[in-house]
């Protein structure tokens, strides 16, 4: 689960998928005070939590926040039994995680297939396929795209041109979906990954 940017709704649309398939939630790295996996606990109350590997108080890039804490992140931490979980990252694609190893770099790490969440909002387009393009580049194997916001049909329609990927749903947006998510029907190509 990457974003094009912090604030997309990433947590929100891990919770939805983890109710709907039984899957595990798995955050590696959380900055700041607020605790996503206690969000998805909330909005899927049976979904079995992975703690996170690193807890940084700022709520910056993990590598801004790594320097802060005085911690220095190490990739083999992050090595662990990851079958039937979502996994979220922090922020975007190209969020540091220490020097020369980005978030990009941790989804291949764990040889894993990306689903894009994007916020609907001016600007959408373009961090899209900013989004897509980098994972094409780096060969991750990509689901497709979640849409968090209304989106207009033409909007979609050149999202889905550009990127040659399948808008897989498009959510309302907002923290206070416990009734909504329980009744929009995850996708086929998603359920297929958690069989």
């Amino acid at each position: 689960m990457t974003g094009t940017d912090t604030d997309v709704g990433k947590t929100t649309i891990a919770a939805w998928i983890c109710q709907h398939v039984g899957a595990a939630y798995w955050k590696p790295i959380q900055t700041g005070n607020t605790l996503d996996s206690e969000t998805v606990k909330n909005l899927s109350p049976h979904t079995k939590i992975m703690g996170e590997v690193y807890r940084l108080s700022a709520p910056l890039s993990p590598y801004n926040a790594a320097e802060i804490d005085n911690i220095s992140i190490d990739g083999g931490l992050f090595k662990r039994q990851i079958d039937n979980t979502v996994i979220e990252g922090a922020g975007g694609i190209l969020v540091p995680i220490k020097p020369g190893f980005y978030m990009v770099d941790l989804i291949k790490l764990f040889n894993a297939k990306a689903i894009v969440v994007a916020k609907s909002k001016l600007g959408v387009i373009n961090h899209i396929l900013m989004t897509v393009e980098v994972l094409k580049t780096r060969k991750v194997d990509i689901l497709g795209i979640i849409i968090n916001g209304d989106m207009e049909e033409n909007i979609r329609e050149t999202i889905e041109l550009f990127s040659g990927l399948k808008i897989l749903a498009n959510i309302p947006y907002g923290n206070d979906l416990n009734g909504t998510l329980r009744s929009i029907r995850v996708p086929s190509e998603i359920r297929e990954v958690f069989g």
